[in-house]
């Protein structure tokens, strides 16, 4: 790991993937993801991630997640999330390789990371199809929410 080397916190996993923070941990405590503690907090690199990622019953349950989220939607059962307009829009991002598609990934963690979460719901979980040069994100969250990714991900 180089010092500049963005980390991540077992939350900012749970928002890629669409998992809970509780999963995550369970990875932790079963080996499947490691990582770093950092004054008492789990940090993560990228290399960290993609490790946890390339563990199939770990992908499936990613995959079955993300969908069993977007079918709740569908059906009007998600209760964690806030506000009168909820949102969920699927976005295809074409890029050249993985690292671009990382780089809008981690622009997006940024962008819930500063958002007010006392007053709305934001999330998101991203996928890369290597063979289509896409990254996948499906986000989650009020309008203004989603106007400010889709503003990020035109740029």
């Amino acid at each position: 790991m180089n010092d500049f080397e963005k980390l991540y916190t077992v939350e900012d996993i749970a928002n890629i993937t669409g998992l809970t923070s509780r999963t995550i941990r369970n990875y932790l405590k079963n080996g499947s993801l490691e990582g770093k503690k950092i004054g008492g907090q789990w940090r993560f690199t990228m290399d960290n991630i993609e490790k946890l990622f390339n563990n199939k019953d770990v992908t499936k349950a990613i995959h079955d997640n993300k969908r069993q989220e977007i079918l709740d939607f569908i059906d009007g059962v998600n209760t964690d999330i806030k506000g009168s307009i909820q949102i969920c829009s699927i976005v295809d991002y074409y890029c050249d390789n993985k690292d671009a598609a990382l780089d809008m990934s981690n622009k997006l963690v940024e962008v819930i990371n500063n958002t007010d979460l006392n007053d709305s719901y934001a999330r998101y979980s991203y996928d890369y199809i290597e063979k289509e040069g896409k990254a996948r994100f499906t986000l989650f969250g009020n309008p203004s929410f989603i106007i400010k990714t889709l503003e990020l991900l035109e740029n």
